[in-house]
């Protein structure tokens, strides 16, 4: 009967040590990435293959797992000091300065392995935002920047079809969070895209393609006053930006941007009228530009 007994109790310990959720599954891996645990790394994925073989986030699971494959560390042994890597200095044999750092090599395969891998999630989970933007990410970092503006324009076109009920890691809810969310990322990468060489031209079609499915989005409107400003068309420029503060009266980035426009114009005036807007937001960053300004417009 004792036989028995011991029999049942251990049959249970493995079941519940094998019943793993989700989550424990995913804190289980990321820490076994963090270690470099590569032996963990694949008993966990195959007990996730096991456990929810339909699981959406096997896809971002093998895509990060393939993005760590294709990142090998090389150690450099050089007598030329090396520009942004972080190096030490040593001694050679005969006594010559060397510098010793390291850089990471790509594996382009592997990284293809990730993009086909994350490409295979979103279109079987069109709502799964993180499994967008990774993939965005990903092209970001190896260059590839019309391919990552074309999948972020797939991501704007999805948006209108799923009213940003979009999902995250471990199919969580994004709820109404979903659209401010999606927008804040975008502009992100907006950013990223005006400072690689050659990234403005990509950069402002980008900006239009969102207007036309977010027409009065306040962060990418005022990108578009941006470039109007930027090829000399301060008319154009002031035209988005007045458009804007209709559109969110108490914004301090635009009000000082139209007062700034204004100054610029001579028009004293009405940047006089705006900064002092801008001055009445409270804007901790804005008000003490604001005060600086009217002060020295009123001289």
């Amino acid at each position: 009967m004792k036989r028995a007994i011991l029999l049942a109790v251990t049959l249970l310990c493995c079941v519940t040590a094998f019943s793993q959720t989700r989550k424990e599954l995913y804190d289980s891996l990321s820490q076994s990435f963090d270690d470099k645990d590569s032996v963990k790394t694949a008993k966990i994925i195959a007990d996730w293959e096991r456990l929810y073989p339909k699981d959406a986030e096997l896809y971002s699971v093998y895509a990060n797992l393939y993005l760590r494959k294709a990142m090998k560390e090389v150690v450099i042994v050089s007598k030329e000091k090396p520009e942004d890597e972080e190096y030490y200095v040593g001694k050679d044999s005969l006594g010559n300065e060397i510098y010793i750092y390291s850089i990471t090599d790509i594996d382009d395969e592997m990284v293809d392995k990730a993009i086909s891998k994350l490409g295979e999630g979103i279109a079987k989970f069109p709502d799964r935002l993180d499994f967008r933007f990774g993939l965005a990410h990903i092209l970001y970092e190896m260059e590839r920047h019309q391919e990552m503006v074309n999948s972020l324009y797939k991501t704007v076109e999805r948006s209108r079809e799923n009213g940003n009920r979009w999902t995250w890691t471990l199919d969580e809810k994004m709820g109404d969070d979903g659209e401010d969310a999606m927008m804040e990322t975008l502009q992100g990468y907006f950013n990223d895209l005006v400072n690689v060489p050659d990234g403005m031209e990509l950069a402002e079609a980008y900006v239009n393609k969102v207007l036309q499915y977010y027409p009065e989005n306040v962060m990418f409107l005022n990108d578009k006053a941006i470039f109007a400003y930027e090829r000399g068309d301060m008319e154009g420029a002031l035209k988005e930006l007045l458009k804007i503060h209709e559109i969110a009266p108490d914004d301090a980035v635009v009000i000082n941007n139209i007062a700034y426009l204004y100054e610029s114009k001579k028009d004293k005036a009405n940047a006089l009228k705006y900064y002092r807007l801008l001055e009445k937001t409270g804007d901790e960053y804005y008000v003490p530009i604001a005060k600086k300004a009217i002060a020295e417009l009123e001289k």
